[in-house]
């Protein structure tokens, strides 16, 4: 049974937070201590400004679309699906002719992000004759898409890199106002221990949410790109006539990349 990638998330979180928590715990730490609010609008506040001076609200905002857009299981690439799609026109076109995928453009579903590419194949593969032509707007394709989806990586990795440093300007502030006043020893040695939660909160952030949602983002975008790169190779065997058979064995070679895909690379190339 495959688990979502959403569920993957949230017990990761679960684990990470559970951890720190229980191990500060077990330490004898008072849970309240770790729940302040100014150092985490010091830290929060701060680092989501430092990204939005450094890329721009559109490409900030652009990039938690992506992640949260990541986790739906409808935006996941289907390599079995893809591979069907492509059998299927491959015996329609041996029938009737290329031609014929223009009256299958018609099919909603290639509306769908996933899809674009492919029915843009479609379209290129009824006018462009080269087969070299076809590769080369394609894989040009793939370059901008995979630009675009390295921005919004950028933004997280940013992020991971600009909360531990304002963790420590939240620190610095604090002990400033801890020198201020310096009268009573013990309110001296508590406001130094909040001072310091804002280390805490800048480096937890970055190692916890910021820098795993970028690693996220590229570990999906490795297989976004694998999944166009199946669209070139099956949209090319498609137009150099290829049965639906031959291209279903080729194409399952990708199943390697996608989880759960050795069952099916074995079930494709045994075909």
């Amino acid at each position: 049974m495959r688990i979502s990638s959403g569920i993957s998330t949230l017990f990761g979180l679960i684990v990470a937070f559970g951890a720190l928590i229980l191990g500060f715990i077990l330490e004898d730490g008072h849970l309240n201590s770790l729940f302040l609010l100014s150092p985490f609008i010091i830290v929060f506040g701060g680092t989501a400004g430092a990204v939005i001076i450094s890329y721009g609200f559109a490409d900030t905002t652009q990039a938690l679309k992506a992640l949260f857009r990541s986790f739906s299981p409808k935006n996941q690439p289907d390599p079995e699906k893809l591979i069907s799609k492509i059998g299927n026109m491959a015996d329609v076109c041996r029938a009737e002719g290329l031609l014929k995928l223009q009256s299958m453009l018609n099919d909603p579903e290639l509306g769908s992000e996933n899809y674009l590419m492919l029915k843009e194949g479609m379209i290129l593969v009824t006018d462009v004759k080269n087969m070299e032509n076809l590769r080369e707007v394609l894989e040009a394709d793939i370059r901008s898409y995979v630009a675009k989806k390295q921005m919004e990586i950028d933004v997280f990795e940013g992020a991971g890199g600009f909360s531990p440093t304002l963790g420590i300007i939240g620190t610095v502030m604090g002990l400033v106002q801890v020198l201020s006043n310096m009268s009573d020893a013990e309110q001296l040695t508590a406001a130094i221990a909040v001072a310091f939660i804002a280390t805490l909160y800048g480096v937890v952030f970055a190692n916890v949410l910021y820098l795993p949602a970028a690693n996220h983002l590229k570990n999906d975008l490795k297989r976004q790109k694998i999944y166009r790169e199946m669209i070139i190779d099956g949209m090319c065997l498609l137009a150099s006539g290829e049965t639906s058979r031959n291209i279903t064995n080729k194409l399952s070679l990708y199943y390697h990349a996608f989880p759960g895909g050795e069952k099916k690379y074995k079930a494709g190339i045994e075909n």
